[in-house]
């Protein structure tokens, strides 16, 4: 049976009067719901252009979408989609892929804003000192990578080094600087 009829099914069996018919069709919805949660899970693997539109809406589906994106993230050997699952994992609750987003965290990775707003989302750490080195090695003049990363710092609540602050006061405008720095 395909899945639309297993699905109307089970929501008709959810209606009946019989308790076991409504057990039964309950069972059968949480089995519906893996089945999409795994076609969800393909399509933002395989179709780059609804890629990002996918990923902003995975956390919709809860811990369903945490078994079918960490099979995405083993399986990616695009680092690109692997540093991107490994981010909307960490969103769902996983940390399978926080050695993956670590590691991109690198001045000049193009990845490296995404992996900081993951990392601090998800309250790991072990990214602050990381975060600020690449800080004091970056382009001052790249103002999103700048604000990305100082913004990631304060989310994880760490003290900036007295050299970072002394770096970010290099920067102007004045009123950017202040807002870095405050």
């Amino acid at each position: 049976m395909e899945l639309p009829e297993r699905l109307e099914g089970a929501l008709n069996g959810l209606a009946s009067q019989d308790l076991a018919s409504r057990v039964g069709a309950v069972e059968e919805l949480a089995v519906c719901s893996s089945v999409i949660a795994a076609r969800v899970a393909t399509v933002f693997e395989t179709d780059e252009e609804a890629r990002f539109l996918v990923f902003e809406r995975l956390g919709r589906f809860g811990s369903l979408m945490i078994e079918p994106m960490e099979r995405v993230y083993r399986d990616a050997e695009d680092q690109s989609l692997k540093l991107m699952s490994a981010s909307a994992l960490t969103y769902l609750g996983s940390n399978i892929g926080v050695p993956s987003l670590m590691g991109a965290i690198a001045d000049g990775n193009p990845d490296l804003c995404m992996a900081a707003i993951a990392l601090s989302a998800a309250g790991v750490s072990e990214a602050a000192k990381p975060i600020e080195n690449v800080l004091l090695e970056c382009d001052l003049s790249d103002t999103q990578t700048v604000e990305c990363l100082v913004s990631s710092l304060r989310r994880l609540k760490y003290s900036m080094s007295e050299s970072a602050r002394l770096r970010l006061s290099e920067i102007e405008p004045k009123w950017l600087r202040d807002s870095l720095l405050s």
